[in-house]
């Protein structure tokens, strides 16, 4: 689909457009609204030396317009961009970094020997780097100063202190940048390697610089800003927000364009009248009932593994998901359906009792907090009875599967007339005649050497068996979930019910858990297989708790010579490595850190725990060194990140405790570079990979560091959106406050340095209603600014979204291209502590 121009689209108070015919504007006194966007008016001369400034993130957008670009707009009071350093020269490692030796502080330019790194001591010399003054100076009232080590990790807001950095040349499809200058400030600028003196300097601007530049324009009292939220959905903006939500977790189409269906209306009313009445959304799911049978061909045991595990915490997404829009809750009922056919495929009553055990445990072993468990006894009104255990449940299971059929099939049921008369039935017959196939090759419940056709005929049987016992467990369902949005794990009409896929399954393949074996590449991609057919020679069987799991890409990057540990996959993305035996001391020191970038490349981000000497700091950056070329800052090399306890307006967000946007490191730090015609320009240069470690966690349920993937976000890009559509997407950026600038020609999508995957290039806009800080505006240039709430929704979305929780001693590498990242808000009083390091 081509992306259209909507250059003729005013934004309502509540971020959606509407349509407007095309008209002459008056726009000496510009919109102002409260949601985020620009206002975007039709054809017209327009001065834009006032540009309308939104209170949500957005700014006016004229279109065909002469305008005026010296004389851009800020809302807030412009500060030097050294007002965030403590004025105290840091400590330096050789080259002027930071770091200290057995509690002393290295004076700058003060090497430290190069003795064996044991114990955390540094083996070898860290490699010399230019110095870059701190000592910036504050301008605040109360000539308070920010230290270095009071900023944030999220430089979205820029990372940078950078800020008089005149203008980045659009030539060779630069961005631009126009940026309003402090006359009296000098700020220090990082040269790209390569340069004459390959040195950071300090960019004291001659007048022919400064002419360059944009010129300060007047800059508007906190009065005149509009800081007024937007107003709060209705119950069906937030019901439709929720079936959007739903829809996103539909089984996809062959077309893979999402097509309309009968159950829309009906779920839309009946969530709307939950959230109405302020009640929590309820689902039920139809789901795990035991493992398939055959354990020779299609799955490893009969317990679940790897594919049960990732199919619960992709459920549970989905609700964290719906209440991500809805604040009133959501909880899915996951019903078995186990023992209503168990018997017709020879699989024991306590085969499906161990089971379903051991499925709560994985949903509880993985903080699943949104899904219940249900079995056939609730459905049939036992449940006030005292929870029974196994014994129990033995003893009365074939009263249970006999009941179930007896209250809830009428005596003229005819199962081949619902098969040719009902199209879901139909489907889940054809569906049930293929998978016994396979199901019964191995079982002891069927005679052998008989004929194909023989075969295909008690196939037919069970599978009308299974049908009868179906419908009534169905029919028990809707009598006992009358108000839930009824979810089914099989193709459907959807008409009573919704199709959903139960893993990110890579392709249009929609194998259960329990029928198939999850098989994962290096970058964490999932494919479910039987188990017979993964190649042997590129997969390995992985072993967890004692018992096969799932089949693993093999990689020498998963080979850690003296170290025995595990890569676990995170939900959806990431790897989080740790010592097999708990008691086992790796430290940090002795970790390959060539092999973490690597990986970090392809599956980040890439999380070391239980490691030692994490929080040493000569080791952390000498680590830092080992893993690429490190990147320094005005600050130093290494960055703590806490809060800083500042609440102006003028302050940094990023040292604050407030939640952040949604961005890439480095978009405001620049450097002077040459281009192909010899001219010096400058040009942002955002870092490749950046690297943490936990001093001290936020309190639990805070302080979330959210990565999106650009993998998973082109995976889950809904049709008619294709990344070659997006790719030629542009967009601009004006940042209020301390990174006052305006960057334009900015790429939605640029190819990763060294693979050449698209990710994503995109800075969250950030209304000033969300903030005491600065503000950020956003504007797709040559294309629909519905693009902005696609980008947004998708990256926080809990399939392309890892919210991850930071434990004490974590140590993290990030690869700023693959992904984006963010920030959720915690305890103003915490002591949340990070450190980071950018390297290349």
């Amino acid at each position: 689909m081509a992306i259209s121009d909507t250059t003729t689209l005013p934004l309502m108070a509540d971020g959606h457009y509407a349509k407007q015919a095309i008209g002459t504007i008056d726009t000496t006194a510009p919109p102002q609204i409260t949601d985020g966007h620009y206002a975007e008016q039709g054809t017209g001369i327009i001065d834009a030396t006032t540009p309308g400034l939104l209170a949500n993130g957005h700014y006016t957008k004229e279109a065909n317009d002469t305008r005026e670009t010296t004389t851009p707009s800020v809302l807030a009071k412009t500060i030097k961009a050294n007002e965030m350093s403590d004025t105290t020269t840091p400590p330096v490692l050789t080259g002027g970094h930071s770091g200290c030796s057995d509690g002393e502080i290295t004076k700058p330019g003060e090497a430290i020997s190069a003795s064996a790194i044991e114990n955390g001591n540094l083996s070898q010399p860290v490699p010399e780097l230019p110095f870059v003054s701190a000592s910036l100076h504050s301008e605040s009232p109360d000539d308070n100063v920010t230290k270095p080590s009071q900023q944030e990790e999220i430089i979205s807001a820029g990372g940078g202190l950078q800020k008089d950095i005149g203008r980045v040349s659009a030539s060779n499809g630069n961005p631009t940048s126009s940026i309003a200058p402090d006359e009296h400030q000098d700020t220090p600028l990082l040269h790209e390697k390569g340069d004459k003196s390959d040195v950071a300097v300090k960019a004291e601007a001659s007048q022919d610089e400064k002419s360059d530049r944009a010129v300060k324009s007047e800059v508007p009292q906190d009065a005149a800003i509009d800081r007024t939220p937007p107003p709060p959905k209705s119950h069906k903006e937030l019901a439709e927000m929720v079936m959007n939500v739903l829809e996103r977790y539909r089984i996809a189409s062959r077309s893979g364009i999402s097509q309309p269906y009968m159950a829309y209306t009906h779920f839309l009313t009946m969530i709307e009248e939950r959230i109405k009445l302020g009640e929590i959304i309820h689902m039920v799911l139809p789901a795990f009932p035991f493992k398939s049978p055959n354990r020779v061909t299609k799955v490893l045991g009969h317990l679940p593994d790897k594919a049960e595990e990732v199919a619960l915490m992709h459920l549970e997404g989905l609700c964290k998901a719906v209440e991500d829009v809805y604040q009133g809750g959501c909880i899915l009922e996951i019903v078995s359906d186990g023992i209503s056919y168990n018997d017709l495929l020879g699989v024991s009553d306590e085969e499906v009792w161990n089971y379903g055990e051991a499925v709560r445990q994985l949903a509880r072993d993985n903080n699943c907090t949104h899904i219940r468990f249900a079995r056939i006894r609730d459905l049939l009104g036992m449940s006030s009875h005292a929870e029974e255990g196994e014994a129990k449940y033995l003893e009365r299971v074939t009263e249970y599967r006999k009941q179930l059929t007896r209250t809830n099939i009428p005596e003229d049921f005819d199962v081949s007339v619902l098969i040719a008369n009902d199209p879901d039935t139909a489907m889940t017959y054809r569906g049930y005649v293929k998978f016994l196939e396979k199901d019964l090759e191995f079982t002891d419940a069927y005679e052998r050497n008989v004929s194909s056709s023989q075969i295909k005929k008690r196939n037919e049987r069970v599978a009308k068996q299974m049908i009868g016992r179906g419908k009534a467990f169905a029919t028990a369902i809707s009598k006992t979930f009358l108000n839930s949005v009824r979810l089914s794990i099989h193709p459907s009409a959807e008409t009573t019910k919704l199709s959903i896929s139960l893993t990110p399954q890579v392709g249009a393949c929609t194998m259960t858990p329990w029928h198939s074996t999850l098989v994962r590449s290096v970058d964490g991609s999932i494919q479910m297989s039987h188990a017979l057919r993964v190649p042997a020679l590129t997969h390995e069987l992985i072993w967890e708790d004692g018992r096969p799991s799932y089949f693993r890409e093999r990689s020498e990057l998963f080979n850690w010579p003296g170290m025995d540990v595990e890569f676990r996959y995170m939900y959806p993305c990431g790897i989080l490595i740790v010592p097999r035996d708990r008691g086992s001391r790796y430290s940090l020191h002795n970790v390959h850190m060539q092999k973490v970038r690597k990986l970090a490349e392809i599956c980040s981000p890439i999380v070391l725990r239980g490691f030692t000497d994490t929080g040493d700091r000569r080791t952390f950056i000498a680590k830092a060194y080992d893993a690429g070329e490190v990147l320094p800052w005005t600050f130093g090399v290494l960055q703590e990140v806490k809060d800083a306890g500042r609440n102006d307006r003028m302050a940094n967000n990023v040292v604050s405790s407030e939640a952040m946007p949604m961005h890439y490191d480095g978009m405001f730090k620049f450097v002077k570079k040459i281009d192909e015609n010899g001219n010096e320009t400058t040009a942002s240069a955002p870092p490749r990979f950046q690297y943490f470690t936990a001093k001290s966690p936020s309190p639990t349920g805070s302080g979330y560091t959210l990565f999106a993937s650009s993998r998973l976000f082109f995976q889950c890009l809904p049709k008619p959106y294709t990344a070659e559509e997006m790719s030629k997407v542009t967009w601009d950026c004006k940042n209020s406050g301390f990174w006052n600038n305006h960057m334009t020609n900015l790429p939605l999508v640029v190819p990763h340095p060294t693979n050449g995957m698209p990710c994503v290039r995109w800075h969250e806009p950030w209304p000033v209603w969300k903030t005491k800080f600065a503000h950020c505006l956003i504007n797709i240039e040559n294309a629909s600014q519905e693009i902005i709430p696609l980008v947004d929704s998708l990256l926080y979305d809990r399939r392309v979204c890892l919210y991850f929780t930071w434990e004490k001693g974590d140590v993290l590498v990030n690869d700023n291209f693959a992904m984006l990242h963010t920030r959720t808000a915690f305890e103003g009083d915490s002591d949340r502590e990070l450190w980071r390091i950018h390297f290349d």
